[in-house]
């Protein structure tokens, strides 16, 4: 690097960077996160429900994304890179959930004020100071998600700050700003979209770049995430909460990479970055050390169809059989340096602006069904040194010139190291090209939201009803009773909100029952029965707790409830309590099963202590899930009592 210093790397799959040791310190990441929440309201700009769905939409619009230049007079190299795609954005909409404002038809209605006063919980939370007036804002937005083309955000308070570790990590703003529209896929040339999220309002939380480790930037987003739910007033469930990640090491450059949206992959997100930013130092000192030039990289293609005229390759065959072209171009120089390393990163180029389906490159032959003899002829008809690589590519004209200068920028890019750039999250850690990171100058008012003062007695009524933080909670858990490890859990889990719920309407089942009944019975319904337990939701815990609550059932009854409603999420507990015969006896019934089980059993002097035992298993075998255990037992020694008294 610029630094000259040497980062020694393990040859290592992505399935094993987790595995990497690497000095972080001396490398010099730096690391920021983004949290993007839905709040539990209606939409952010108009009355329309806050609902996903997953009918058949009920209209379908068609529009196009055109380049122009903002306020300072320049075009955003992002939105340029989107409009050269030349692509056609689809809108699927609903009567229900969509109108005018969406549909950016309209102008927006009011600020929601139900999602302001939760912004401003979650800003005094965050120790940030409020703002005194707030000023709508409108933020380019250059992939087609928003209709208008930007998106609506208003800056919410500033200096900001969480304890991670005794640590102190800055959030230097929070923002309220409206959900985009959900990429449903792309077809050919369209990319499509459903309106159904677009408007939800969300508070987006930013963190200084002071997090220095993979492992640290989880703990600062599982942090904020536990503050967020704290307030029992944001959304749940996949795609409610979003990560965004800035990672950078010394001698790299700034990468966005967007949309993380599991937790436990935060930490292998960042890990795997700084492992390809560190390759693409690596490269760009050897490509340094052969004298290679960027004026060395000429758009220069070369039609090597006819190599391939007796293949026996499927996959050539396949395309010329379409009538597809095969244009190669030379990248002199770098031999060696695509495999595992550069390849990747062409190819995913090539898909974001050309959009084709990926290159082929000299580091990777023979392969695909292409022989040594035809790589050799490719070489010497594009004239190549030892050093020097090739791609080509099947297509049109148009579109194989269009990916091969995708080829030779991201070639000539390499050569200065990382280049800045947005990625988006596959979801299992790696991450792929998506667009050049946007410019600055991408933010200007909105002039149809007038400005909106901030009422501090508002604020001051908001202050002093915040809800407790995890630290607090946690302490109140274990004072309810709760081990350090369970309440801990319980603070970090999807349902501390629904807990507190149900231990203030069940007062006669201890807390202890109800937070094992939501955390830890479905992990040994799932371990024992490999039944999946996912689908149970607050609402069948209610069911149940609430027969238990009266006495109708028995704790050991709950399990089973729970593996029966699993199964059929439509059923309700009563129905099963009935069908399964889990109500509890009257104390009359089983002191006569208990009285039967005293006469079947011979030779009871005889037995001395081992009697109660005996008698204890008999019962609950018959009884089952009918019975309380701790009756059963008191009965039993009352009776064994009278009998010895007799």
């Amino acid at each position: 690097t610029d630094k000259s210093v040497t980062f020694q790397l393990k040859v290592v799959k992505y399935s094993k960077v987790d595995e990497m040791d690497l000095d972080y310190e001396k490398i010099g990441l730096k690391c920021g996160i983004e949290i993007h929440q839905q709040l539990d309201t209606e939409k952010l700009f108009c009355d329309c429900p806050s609902v996903i769905k997953e009918d058949e939409p009920d209209f379908i619009i068609l529009r196009r994304l055109r380049a122009v230049a903002g306020e300072v007079g320049e075009i955003d190299p992002a939105v340029l890179h989107e409009f050269l795609r030349n692509r056609k954005l689809v809108y699927e909409a609903y009567s229900d959930t969509n109108c005018l404002v969406e549909l950016d038809e309209e102008p927006p209605h009011e600020l929601n004020k139900k999602a302001l006063e939760i912004a401003l919980q979650i800003a005094l939370m965050l120790n940030a100071d409020v703002v005194d007036e707030l000023q709508v804002m409108r933020k380019t937005v250059i992939d087609g998600s928003n209709t208008s083309g930007f998106q609506r955000t208003v800056l919410i308070a500033m200096n900001g700050s969480i304890s991670v570790n005794n640590k102190k990590v800055g959030i230097p703003t929070i923002c309220l700003e409206e959900d985009a529209a959900r990429k449903i896929g792309d077809e050919g040339n369209n990319i499509v979209f459903r309106l159904d999220r677009l408007g939800i309002p969300l508070i987006e939380i930013g963190t200084d770049p002071v997090i220095k480790t993979p492992e640290e930037a989880r703990q600062v987003a599982e942090k904020l995430g536990m503050i967020l739910r704290a307030t029992g007033r944001v959304k749940r469930g996949i795609g409610t909460i979003r990560q965004d990640l800035n990672v950078s090491i010394s001698g790299g450059n700034r990468i966005e990479i967007k949309g993380v949206q599991d937790l436990k992959l935060i930490a292998r997100v960042v890990r795997i970055e700084v492992e390809r930013q560190l390759m693409l130092l690596n490269v760009k000192k050897e490509l340094t050390g052969r004298g290679v030039k960027k004026k060395g990289l000429r758009s220069e293609f070369v039609d090597i169809t006819d190599i391939f005229k007796n293949t026996k390759s499927k996959l050539v065959l396949g395309a010329l059989k379409e009538g597809l072209r095969v244009n190669a171009v030379k990248l002199r120089g770098f031999q060696g340096l695509l495999k595992n390393k550069l390849g990747p990163e062409l190819a995913q180029y090539a898909r974001a602006i050309a959009n084709v389906k990926g290159v082929i490159h000299s580091d990777e032959l023979p392969a695909y069904g292409i022989s040594e003899g035809e790589k050799e002829a490719i070489r010497k008809k594009l004239n190549l040194n030892k050093d020097d690589a090739f791609v080509f590519v099947f297509s049109d004209d148009r579109t194989t010139k269009k990916a091969l200068k995708c080829v030779i920028e991201r070639c000539k890019a390499a050569i200065d190291g990382v280049p800045k750039e947005t990625r988006k999250s596959r979801g299992d850690g790696t991450t792929e090209f998506m667009r050049p990171l946007p410019g600055s100058a991408r933010m200007y008012p909105e002039t149809d939201e007038a400005l909106i003062p901030i009422n501090r007695n508002l604020l001051k009524k908001i202050r002093e009803n915040l809800p407790k933080m995890p630290e607090e909670m946690q302490r109140s858990l274990e004072d309810m009773g709760l081990s350090r490890e369970l309440a801990n859990q319980m603070v970090r889990s999807k349902w501390i909100n629904s807990f507190n719920s149900l231990t203030r309407e069940f007062r006669n089942i201890k807390p202890v029952f109800i937070a094992t009944t939501l955390l830890s019975t479905p992990k040994e319904i799932r371990r024992k029965y490999g039944i999946e337990t996912n689908v149970l939701e607050i609402k069948h815990f209610r069911d149940i707790l609430s027969y238990l609550n009266k006495g109708d059932i028995s704790k050991e009854a709950v399990p089973e409830l729970l593996i029966e409603l699993a199964k059929n999420p439509n059923d309700s507990a009563g129905d099963i309590i009935d069908k399964k015969n889990l109500r509890l006896i009257s104390t009359k019934d089983l002191e006569e099963i208990i009285d039967n089980i005293m006469e079947d059993i011979q030779d009871m002097d005889k037995m001395g202590n081992k009697v109660f035992g005996i008698m204890m298993g008999k019962a609950m075998a018959k009884l089952g899930a009918r019975s309380n255990p701790d009756i059963v037992k008191r009965i039993i020694q009352k009776k064994l009592k009278t009998d010895n008294e007799l």
